[in-house]
């Protein structure tokens, strides 16, 4: 860690409430980890943990805009920094970030802002907005509002989460006293929602009061509303009128709580929206996303991604209802037991998974050592397979370029690319032509390190003269000085001698080498490479950040049910009867599964053309996408959301499985079949094998059992998106050697 030891931390209060939660983990899992933290707000329930773990807390009156509380916060703020020289100040809202730049001017300490939802921007307001020299942004939608309405630059903000602690989240806790306390019935259906009851949180609580009444006609149910605000008598008073109209208690109004834990797990069912949901997902919790911002509703595979990118609060998703929010509590209630603890389990296993504490501290210490980072630019080269509207290569280039520039902001990213023009302004790097040798000579001239993307690219299965291509700039990078990286590569088939020795030469001097797969290792260890440092970690595609899913209307393409995608290649070994058979199986699980078929082209200028084939020769409807060649999105979208996939292309069968969608791989090389078997499914076949009656069966096995099967799938996929996480993790350990 380059940045001081000592860090303080400002914001408005200490009461319940998600930013205030935020900051109490991130203090905690900061101090756990060795730093120095110290804590100001206006005070509030929250005070006396942090103090239980040695953190200092200072009451300084930063939760209103008064004049006099913003001179009296000015003051005591400047004799708090002075006094335990920090170097280093962390603010957590407008007021308390407006005065830290007003000190900063004076002070001269470094400044960094956590933006955890968007603010007015009219006037006067937007005059007190000041956010420091770095921004984290707890969600894509948060980052894009602050680069549309503030004068930032795109470097100086970093993507963050919401840590949950899923240790004190989790489902089991006991909850005896609050039962006690309260009386709970032992065999009523519990819904919860935690809420702040003030102007901008409220709704989902009174939401609750409203449909209570119909809620309770079919079910025995209890209604528990956590949390107090200004709006906390008038919510009481009405649920104590709807208690009173039905004759029992069926509304429990608890006021505010500090073991909201214990009230998420005994909970059948949560409603309310950002940390509070994600804490109720902790939990194992189904949950209904309705807020003030918006509705997505029960949080599933099919909700995910929207819920992921608004930071669970459904900004812009639409208006909540009574109406949308009774239909989902009542099909949510309607459930087996057994089927809610299934998706109970999906939730907490994506908070365990995504939204570790540890993971929200290392970014915040990633942005607070990147302050105090001399600006030098690392120059980097990447090398791959760009240019060519190859949906596979373009997303592991995303992910290479976007993960990279979570750890750095400063890097100088220069793309060997076919089409150099489109590759620059697709994804924000500079690039040359890489069939320009002279121009590729000077770039690597000039690089720290070159990065050789993901992709089968060594290899002679395609021809040596590609082979020989990406030796050329491995060893050329090598000869001029730069290190070298081989970057979530697959490896192999290396068949003939002389290549053999070629990629022993070239390969075995390189810096460093993580692979997507364990059989790309066992090549390496064939052709007799034991020198560089070797990882398997995986696929870098699996480290995207998730896609925009909503903005795309699947119902505009013709889709208005469950639907499969097919994902077909041309191959020189393909078999002569391969479209007919592809057709047969698709007609089969249109008629037994009532899905609609969508066929993807992964390579528009390659597979646009078989797949229309396999259409024609179909007895029922299938829908072509059509997809502009650099909408890479798209695709991703599209499988994520189907329900059942048939792959040739790798990075098909990846964007369905990273959503856990069962899938059957078609193997026209070895990467398909090393995949598969790393995702531990048996449902793959030689593409020269491939008979429609196989697939058949394969489809029957996997519908017989396909819920277990997705979400062995998903569990899978999260261990990878975790690995895959670690190539820009030791890229950046290469870099800072």
């Amino acid at each position: 860690m380059n940045s001081p030891h000592k860090v303080l931390m400002t914001l408005m209060g200490m009461e319940i409430g998600g930013a205030e939660t935020h900051v109490l983990e991130l203090s905690k899992t900061l101090k756990r980890m060795g730093l120095d933290v110290h804590v100001v707000s206006n005070g509030g329930v929250y005070v006396s943990e942090l103090e239980e773990c040695g953190i200092k807390h200072y009451r300084v009156p930063l939760h209103n805009k008064q004049f006099i509380n913003v001179f009296s916060s000015y003051r005591a703020l400047r004799k708090i920094i002075l006094d335990n020289d920090i170097q280093l100040v962390h603010a957590h809202a407008r007021i308390p970030a407006f005065i830290c730049g007003l000190l900063q001017k004076r002070l001269k300490f470094k400044l960094v802002t956590s933006a955890h939802s968007d603010f007015s921007v009219a006037f006067p307001f937007n005059l007190l907005s000041n956010w420091g020299d770095r921004v984290l942004a707890v969600s894509e939608d948060i980052k894009d509002y602050l680069l549309a309405n503030y004068n930032i630059e795109e470097k100086n903000v970093t993507l963050t989460i919401n840590g949950i602690d899923t240790d004190k989240f989790a489902p089991n806790v006991d909850t005896s006293d609050i039962e006690d306390e309260f009386g709970f019935s032992k065999d009523s259906f519990k819904i919860v929602c935690t809420s702040r009851m003030d102007k901008d949180s409220s709704l989902p609580p009174y939401m609750m009061v409203e449909v209570a009444e119909a809620v309770a006609k079919d079910k025995h149910v209890e209604i528990i509303l956590v949390g107090d605000g200004e709006f906390f008598e008038d919510i009481k008073n009405k649920a104590e009128a709807v208690n009173k109209k039905i004759g029992r208690k069926l509304i429990y109004v608890t006021g505010s709580r500090t073991d909201v834990n214990k009230f998420l797990s005994i909970a059948d069912i949560f409603v309310n929206v950002a940390r509070a949901a994600m804490e109720a997902m902790a939990a194992g919790t189904p949950v209904i996303l309705a807020g003030t911002r918006g509705y997505i509703g029960i949080f599933n595979g099919s909700t995910k991604n929207s819920a992921i990118e608004t930071n669970f609060t459904c900004r812009n998703c639409g208006e909540t209802t009574s109406v949308k929010l009774l239909h989902d509590i009542k099909t949510l209630m309607a459930m087996e037991k057994s089927e809610r603890i299934l998706l109970g389990e999906f939730s907490r296993s994506l908070i365990c998974n995504e939204y570790s504490l540890e993971r929200m501290a290392r970014d915040a210490i990633m942005v607070y050592d990147n302050v105090f980072m001399p600006q030098k630019p690392v120059n980097i080269v990447i090398s791959g397979y760009y240019g060519y509207n190859n949906s596979g290569d373009d997303i592991l280039l995303k992910s290479i370029v976007e993960n990279l520039r979570t750890y750095r902001k400063d890097l100088s990213l220069t793309v060997l690319s076919l089409k150099p023009k489109e590759t620059r302004a697709q994804f924000h790097v500079d690039a040359v032509h890489r069939f320009n040798l002279l121009a590729v000579f000077l770039r690597l001239r000039k690089a720290q390190l070159l990065i050789t993307g993901g992709g089968n690219l060594i290899q002679d299965e395609t021809s040596t003269q590609s082979l020989l291509y990406y030796l050329w700039v491995i060893n050329t990078a090598r000869f001029l000085g730069a290190k070298n990286m081989l970057y979530s590569k697959g490896i192999g088939p290396v068949s003939r001698r002389g290549n053999i020795a070629r990629v022993r030469k070239s390969i075995d001097r390189v810096d460093l080498i993580t692979l997507r797969e364990d059989s790309s290792f066992d090549v390496l260890k064939q052709i007799g490479i034991t020198k560089p440092q070797t990882y398997v970690t995986a696929d870098a595609a699996f480290a995207l950040p998730m896609s925009r899913d909503h903005d795309l209307n699947l119902q505009d393409l013709g889709v208005n049910r469950p639907f499969f995608c097919v994902a077909i290649r041309p191959w020189g070994n393909n078999p002569p009867n391969l479209e007919a058979q592809v057709a047969i199986f698709a007609d089969h699980l249109i008629e037994i599964y009532g899905y609609q078929a969508v066929f993807v082209p992964m390579r528009p200028d390659q597979d646009n053309e078989i797949s229309r084939r396999v259409i024609s020769l179909m007895k029922h409807k299938g829908i072509f996408l059509d997809i502009p060649p650099k909408d890479h999105n798209t695709s991703r979208v599209v499988l994520r959301q189907a329900s059942f996939v048939v792959g040739m292309r790798l990075h098909a069968l990846i964007y369905a499985m990273e959503n856990g969608v069962p899938a059957i791989g078609l193997e026209y090389n070895t990467k398909i079949r090393a995949f598969m078997e790393t995702m531990g499914q048996k449902w793959h076949i030689p593409v020269e094998e491939t008979k429609a009656d196989t697939l058949m069966q394969f489809a029957k096995e996997i519908h017989a059992d396909k819920d277990e099967i997705s979400n062995e799938i998903f569990e899978a996929s999260n261990r990878l998106r975790e690995l895959a996480v670690r190539n820009a993790e030791l890229c950046m350990t290469l870099i800072e050697e």
